[in-house]
């Protein structure tokens, strides 16, 4: 079953380029099994002017919602004074990609028989795990074919 689910997620990433260079689906459907309660308390402000407890909460309203984003760190204010140009607002696809890569960091990836990802850069991750952790520090990258970079 375990390696259904990664071929199923393998598949997704390869096709659905929509999502930062992945499947939004599997990203969010991720997401909304976390409960974000258990994550520290780190206020967000969404760009609709309400308060998110921390990112966790913030990628599930945008997962829900996707003209959702930051607005910036912190709690929302009463009163809006300035409007933030859309190069200042964090994209909640890009909330989601960060909660992620820092969940990524406290996991250790395990060895799955056949799950070689071949990236963009050229490099053969021996994991989707692997890929993913590769993803956080480099935001261009993308599945360039399930396999070995060889093949």
């Amino acid at each position: 079953m375990k390696i259904l689910v990664c071929l199923t997620v393998l598949i997704a990433a390869a096709v659905s380029q929509n999502f930062n260079g992945g499947d939004a689906s599997w990203y969010c459907n991720i997401l909304a099994n976390e409960d974000c309660h258990t994550h520290h308390l780190e206020p967000r402000c969404g760009t609709n002017n309400v308060t998110y407890r921390n990112m966790c909460a913030l990628g599930q309203a945008h997962c829900f919602d996707n003209s959702i984003s930051q607005q910036h760190n912190g709690s929302c204010v009463t009163i809006v004074t300035t409007t933030k140009s859309p190069q200042e607002v964090i994209h909640g696809s890009e909330v989601i990609l960060d909660f992620s890569c820092i969940a990524l960091s406290h996991r250790e990836c395990t060895d799955v028989v056949g799950e070689k990802i071949c990236g963009t850069d050229g490099i053969t991750y021996p994991t989707f795990c692997e890929y993913e952790k590769a993803r956080c520090t480099h935001r261009n990258l993308h599945v360039a074919h399930l396999g070995d970079c060889s093949a």
